[in-house]
């Protein structure tokens, strides 16, 4: 392909991410080529409605694999039908074909009716077709790659430990079909990675128990944890992971240094991390920074995804990486400031091949610069109140106060851990609101409660 077409084809390639591979590709030594799949010669390169394009020329993935591999003898069966019916017929030539093949290369893409603008996907299934072709031909052809050409996850658990290898080459565009053709045979080596993650079912989702809504509305109940961040928090297994895609070389990490171990959030940290391709082909890496807020005041995910960088690396070649951290690197969003913040406190800065898969990892302390006025008010818990920076000024001797009294209830401390009673009086005390603990303890002779919190608040408002 010549023109614009070889370079739609250079970045279709840099999309196609590699998800399972036991050795079979790149593809070298085959005679016979058993092609699979109606979309190999129907190619499902764009999604449909507004985004559907007149492409100026498409790309046979048939044709483009038979481009690449002289002296190699292709057979085609078209497998399944372009709606979604079941036909015994089309699954029995197939595997007739598989049979007598060297290898056999399926071509895997959903029909609109699945896959389309305006309507959601009920479930992340294949067809029962294609789930039932992939099952016939890999019991019978243990060579058997699988080509998903999908817009999103689809559920591989009913046949992915029988196969080979799948490629998730995604709506790969009008030269897609070549680039599919470029990885298989080892042309390009694959670099991709995924942007998304690959659930097991679709009940794991963080969505699942919203979807599709209900009187005219959808709550999107799952907040700030989506995608990966979801996984991580609930510790809940996954497919594939964030970031996960898999190369014909092998990648090692090390030496993984930050340009200050303490440092204000305005002026960030720069993180460096030496890559090398420890394998025997050339091979591209996407480098990923993921950082982890040790404490914080508002609930945060286990780690957030704030830098990454690809390298291209000849074998044994090793290169530093470096992948600079700002402000915003460090900053989440405060619903009540309507602000981004940071908050002093220590960071974990991960790196490593995906979501999942950590290579090594700093520690860093970071300073704060962000002056934000005092939102305490009339119901604020103690707790609330001991961890804002001015409050815990005022409210420290309020602590104190509850604690001796605390002791003296219990007998000079002998249960101020509340053993005796079954629970922790003080972690009761710290989720209570001031002016309800300061009414709990309010004697004839003290403030109001209600006055005693005015002039807290005064207090911390002045400073």
């Amino acid at each position: 392909m010549r023109g614009h077409n070889a370079l739609a084809r250079r970045i279709a390639a840099e999309g196609i991410v590699l998800l399972k591979n036991n050795g079979i590709l790149p593809l070298r030594s085959q005679h016979t080529i058993a092609v699979i799949g109606r979309s190999a010669e129907h190619p499902h390169f764009q999604g449909g409605g507004s985004s559907h394009v007149n492409p100026t020329m498409v790309a046979s993935p048939y044709k483009s694999l038979a481009e690449l591999a002289e002296g190699v003898e292709f057979t085609y069966a078209e497998g399944y039908s372009a709606g979604d019916s079941v036909n015994p017929e089309l699954i029995e030539r197939a595997v007739a074909l598989a049979r007598v093949a060297d290898v056999a290369v399926l071509y895997i893409a959903l029909p609109a009716s699945k896959e389309s603008e305006g309507y959601d996907r009920p479930d992340m299934d294949l067809t029962a077709q294609q789930v039932m072709l992939i099952k016939a031909v890999s019991a019978i052809q243990p060579n058997t790659v699988v080509v998903l050409n999908t817009g999103s996850p689809v559920t591989v658990d009913d046949w992915i430990d029988d196969v080979a290898a799948v490629v998730e080459g995604w709506m790969m565009g009008q030269a897609g079909g070549a680039a599919v053709a470029d990885v298989l045979f080892g042309a390009v080596n694959p670099s991709g990675k995924l942007a998304e993650t690959f659930p097991v079912k679709l009940e794991d989702t963080p969505a699942f128990i919203n979807w599709p809504g209900e009187c005219g509305q959808v709550q999107y109940g799952e907040g700030i944890f989506v995608g990966y961040r979801y996984y991580d928090a609930k510790g809940a297994p996954v497919r594939f992971p964030f970031g996960y895609g898999l190369s014909y070389t092998t990648f090692a990490y090390g030496n993984l240094t930050v340009s200050a171990q303490a440092f204000k959030d305005v002026d960030g940290v720069v993180v460096s991390v030496d890559v090398t391709n420890t394998g025997k082909v050339a091979g591209k890496e996407i480098v990923q920074v993921y950082v982890h807020d040790k404490a914080s005041t508002l609930v945060r995910p286990p780690k957030e995804l704030k830098g990454f960088a690809k390298v291209d690396l000849a074998p044994g070649e090793t290169k530093t990486v470096t992948i600079p951290l700002d402000f915003r690197a460090f900053a989440f969003y405060h619903p009540v400031h309507k602000l981004w913040i940071t908050e002093d406190g220590d960071f974990e800065i991960l790196v490593g091949a995906s979501s999942a898969d950590i290579r090594c990892s700093s520690l860093v302390s970071l300073h704060s610069t962000v002056d934000l006025p005092c939102i305490l008010d009339h119901e604020s818990t103690l707790k609330a109140w001991m961890l804002d920076p001015r409050g815990k000024q005022v409210a420290t001797q309020l602590v104190e106060q509850v604690t001796a009294q605390l002791s003296a209830f219990f007998g000079g401390g002998e249960d101020v851990d509340g053993d005796g009673i079954g629970m922790n009086p003080m972690d009761f005390m710290m989720d209570m609101p001031v002016v309800s603990l300061l009414g709990f303890w309010e004697s004839p002779h003290d403030m109001p409660a209600e006055q005693r919190v005015d002039e807290m608040l005064r207090l911390v408002r002045s400073m």
